[in-house]
């Protein structure tokens, strides 16, 4: 009977330590995904930031135009910038799938602004936009093309980590990691000019 208690104690006793040490390793695999995570929404952060701090060079370039178009574009492309800045790409952002769409949507506005800003640049050359505008835009669909790479490369890593922490043996330690979202890679590239008939500048 005491060998059988032994046996049994014995038996329970590694089985905690497997459990303990087993949950150990894998929360260790959970925390270096998370990780990879976070490195990856901190670089589109800052390529969203970089962005964001050329609008408001870009619009003064064109102030000076005196045109009640492009005075009302500029209005709603700052309103949009400024819209677009509030809300923030951070951890609590890529856990929350509402505002990660509210964090989408703002910046496909303000793509969609500077999209028509090219247009008028392009179908009305009258208003001779000085080069000074060329070369913003330009750095600007450069930043673009860096968020594109940038999403790629977190969606990846958001899949990998949503993948351990939703399968055997990740959800048995996964309790305090909510998934993360996705990008909806549909972004607008500024550099398509719109049709004339989307310059409606609302």
């Amino acid at each position: 009977m005491k060998k059988i208690r032994s046996v049994a104690f014995i038996t329970l006793m590694m089985a905690t330590v497997f459990n303990f040490s087993g949950c150990f390793l894998i929360e260790n695999k959970i925390i270096e995904l998370d990780q990879n995570v976070e490195e990856a929404q901190s670089n589109i952060a800052t390529q969203y930031d970089n962005k964001l701090r050329r609008i408001p060079e870009l619009l003064s370039t064109v102030k000076a135009s005196k045109n009640a178009e492009i005075e009302a574009m500029i209005g709603t492309i700052e309103a949009r910038a400024q819209a677009a800045g509030q809300i923030k790409l951070d951890a609590n952002t890529i856990s929350n799938p509402e505002q990660m769409e509210k964090f989408q949507e703002a910046q496909a506005e303000l793509n969609a602004g500077l999209g028509r800003l090219l247009a008028v640049s392009e179908q009305y050359p009258d208003f001779k936009f000085p080069d000074q505008f060329t070369n913003l835009m330009t750095e600007i669909e450069g930043a673009n093309n860096r968020i594109t790479v940038a999403q790629t490369r977190y969606n990846k890593a958001v899949k990998e980590f949503n993948t351990y922490i939703l399968s055997f043996p990740g959800k048995l330690c996964a309790k305090d990691y909510p998934k993360k979202v996705m990008f909806q890679m549909d972004n607008v590239d500024v550099t398509k000019p719109v049709g004339a008939m989307e310059l409606d500048f609302n």
